[in-house]
């Protein structure tokens, strides 16, 4: 797969691994601070805007090498019907291993989100935890591991820690275990941030939905 991303760092290997080491870092760092029972957003906040600043500094400002445009390849058209589909991959596989888990006597935990926290969970859920996450381990992980291993490795990479992050603060649901995968995917696929962004903002809405149906269930 050919991809905007990176190509900065291809040329300069010394910075590529440079970024690449922080990276690891800042994943190593999100990894203990979202596992700590005492959760907090400000110190992934500010990890996220330290690790945005270093690989912005390190791909001298280069707009399409860290994907910053508005601009999503190939079209519009083709991620509309491409959000249709994994959005659907993502549902059937969620049921699949419900059930599955079910029958081997595994009941995953579903939260229920009652009306007077709808506000405070839909902005956590959709714009607060998709930009810190989206910021960590697509923008400075991705940006940098594509130029040292390619596209595949690091859209294995960044999906596998990605599924680690939410097993660490305690939401191992399905879904979650492969998102990061098709999230790193569009990123490097459509060469803007927002690709992510807008999906995993949108995956958490639909979430927050059941949650909420739940809780109405369970009244």
């Amino acid at each position: 797969m050919e991809t905007p991303i990176g190509h900065t760092l291809k040329s300069n290997r010394a910075s590529a691994w440079f970024a690449l080491m922080v990276a690891v870092a800042a994943i190593l760092t999100d990894l203990w601070l979202s596992s700590r029972s005492a959760y907090s957003e400000t110190p992934r906040i500010a990890l996220a805007v330290v690790g945005v600043l270093i690989m912005t500094l390190v791909s001298r400002g280069n707009r399409a090498s860290l994907g910053v445009s508005h601009r999503m390849l190939p079209t519009y058209r083709y991620w509309a019907r491409v959000t249709l589909v994994l959005g659907a991959i993502v549902g059937l596989f969620c049921v699949v291993t419900g059930i599955l888990l079910h029958f081997v006597g595994i009941d995953m935990p579903m939260p229920a989100t009652a009306p007077s926290r709808i506000v405070s969970e839909g902005v956590h859920m959709c714009i607060t935890a998709p930009i810190i996450e989206e910021s960590i381990y697509r923008f400075v992980l991705c940006v940098p591991l594509v130029a040292v291993a390619g596209p595949r490795i690091t859209i294995l990479a960044a999906g596998t820690v990605f599924a680690a992050l939410h097993f660490a603060y305690g939401n191992p649901s399905p879904d979650n275990f492969i998102a990061g995968f098709f999230l790193a995917w569009a990123f490097l696929r459509s060469g803007s941030f927002l690709t992510p962004l807008l999906l995993h903002s949108l995956g958490n809405a639909c979430a927050l939905v059941v949650h909420m149906i739940h809780w109405q269930l369970m009244a």
